[in-house]
């Protein structure tokens, strides 16, 4: 006893974690630019391959010092998720004050366990339409559900997180980043090997329909079998919200007077749309598109307009003081989450500033280019190799243009389609997102899990990933064993593309 007692208290808390990983990342780095490591960049500017050499730069130094001390506010300040998280519990904290939540979980309640997991896993995986967005909306509403369901809120906030973040590399539907990491597929395609090659949206569209189902089911009998029986149920969840099936429906028919105004803005030449953009994906979700710039505010009005119709029609909002307290009731213990994130970006701004997930970007694909790897051999080191670089860059489209020059070709001259290669990247980049204490979603999860750690139990980053390390083992030999399965039977990846060429 006096052994596991003596274990617990040497288990470090996330902010202790956070400080220990940033004083690695400053000494690692400073030693090694003081080595000189170094990396080539390849770049495509103006339809040509550029070679720039890229080094790890000194936090140390004169410069790196100054831009420590002169940034780490406003790095904070643009940690983008975390103001967008705080949007988007103003919109669940009134929607859970007005009742509708609660009317909302009430069928919920009959479902069973598994086929429940199996909602909320598949939700979370088609979400990736709306990109990160799917966090920013899902974490906060689904832990709320799981309060009115009797289920450990953590629960639902890890099979959120696990469903979007593996899921990540698939889905129903294609995305935004599917586009933009296809623009870049093209350009590495055609400035090497074939200048006639397109990229087809749907190129990928077959296999991530059978991958999205396959997953779903997976991941649900994963989740139950690792997950469930570790996260405990709470006692029963109650309020005083009344429910209302009159407030129901006239929440509806808001809900659906909203959504007809939102498709008006954005139907081909609304007035949210960027039409510098050629594709539709584009125009919705390109970085300076009036949708996705405002797209969480779009939601928050939404909801506030749902729930304040539901709020006054089951009187659950007797005055303007109800509907005014109504929004920031679930703002109770997120002290946690936001050291996490000021910790968070000042981790992610070192690694940046220091370029040393560029140079261990571009060693890794260094490497793979000196071998002649072709066929299995070529898709397994490459899928390794990607989750190894995820875990210093998170970020899907940054990592793609560093890489996609050298390994789209690569692939290619290996018989391998680019479409193939870009869907590769995706699998794995998935499965290095869950397992990086850099991907800004897993800390945000982090500290979500701290809101609702009722019982104060010591939740550490290591133990958060322990407990879903035997999910993502799983999942890498699933992806692998899709991915050689499309290859080796010559099946089609989506409309009229190949593994193959």
């Amino acid at each position: 006893m006096a052994n596991k007692k003596e274990k617990k208290k040497r288990l470090l808390s996330p902010i202790t974690t956070l400080l220990l990983l940033i004083l690695i990342v400053l000494i690692g780095s400073s030693w090694l630019a003081i080595l000189n490591f170094d990396g080539t960049k390849t770049t495509i500017e103006n339809g040509i391959l550029e070679n720039s050499i890229v080094v790890v730069q000194n936090i140390f130094s004169k410069e790196g010092i100054t831009y420590f001390f002169s940034n780490i506010i406003t790095n904070f300040c643009s940690m983008e998720p975390f103001i967008l998280l705080i949007l988007s519990y103003f919109a669940v904290s009134i929607a859970k004050s007005s009742g509708i939540i609660k009317h909302i979980a009430i069928p919920l309640k009959k479902i069973k366990p598994p086929i429940l997991t199996f909602i909320i896993v598949f939700i979370s995986i088609i979400a990736s339409i709306i990109g990160d967005y799917s966090y920013i909306i899902l974490l906060p509403l689904v832990a709320i559900l799981y309060q009115y369901l009797n289920k450990s809120p953590i629960l639902g906030i890890l099979t959120v997180f696990i469903g979007i973040t593996l899921g990540y590399g698939t889905g129903l539907f294609y995305n935004y980043n599917d586009y933009a990491l296809g623009t870049l597929t093209q350009a590495a395609a055609v400035i090497d090997v074939d200048s006639s090659y397109k990229f087809n949206l749907y190129s990928n569209l077959y296999i991530m329909i059978v991958s999205t189902i396959a997953l779903s089911f997976i991941l649900t009998a994963l989740i139950e079998k690792y997950l469930s029986k570790k996260v405990a149920s709470i006692e029963k969840y109650t309020d005083e919200f009344e429910i209302s099936s009159k407030a129901l429906l006239g929440s509806v028919i808001t809900l659906v007077l909203c959504l007809i105004g939102v498709f008006f803005l954005i139907k081909p030449n609304g007035i949210l749309l960027d039409e510098t953009q050629t594709a539709y994906v584009a125009k919705l979700f390109s970085p300076v598109s009036p949708f996705n710039l405002s797209f969480i505010f779009i939601y928050f009005l939404i909801i506030v307009l749902v729930s304040l119709v539901y709020g006054i029609l089951s009187k659950n909002f007797k005055n303007n003081h109800d509907f005014s307290w109504g929004f920031i009731k679930e703002f109770d213990n997120l002290g946690y989450l936001f050291i996490l994130m000021f910790l968070a970006s000042i981790l992610i701004s070192i690694i940046d500033w220091t370029n040393l997930g560029v140079v261990i970007a571009n060693q890794l694909v260094y490497i793979i280019s000196l071998f002649d790897f072709t066929g299995i051999l070529l898709i397994i080191i490459t899928f390794i190799l990607i989750i190894i670089m995820s875990i210093l860059i998170p970020g899907s489209v940054e990592k793609w243009a560093l890489i996609s020059p050298i390994l789209v070709p690569l692939f290619m001259r290996g018989n391998l389609t680019p479409d193939f290669a870009q869907f590769v990247f995706k699998t794995a980049d998935s499965i290095g997102k869950i397992i990086t204490p850099v991907f800004i979603y897993f800390i945000l999860t982090l500290g979500l899990i701290q809101k609702y750690n009722f019982k104060k139990n010591k939740i550490t980053l290591f133990n958060t990933m322990k407990l879903i390390l035997p999910i993502v083992v799983t999942i890498i030999l699933f992806w692998l064993l899709i991915l050689i399965i499309w290859y080796v039977a010559g099946l089609p990846l989506g409309i009229d593309t190949l593994a193959t060429m």
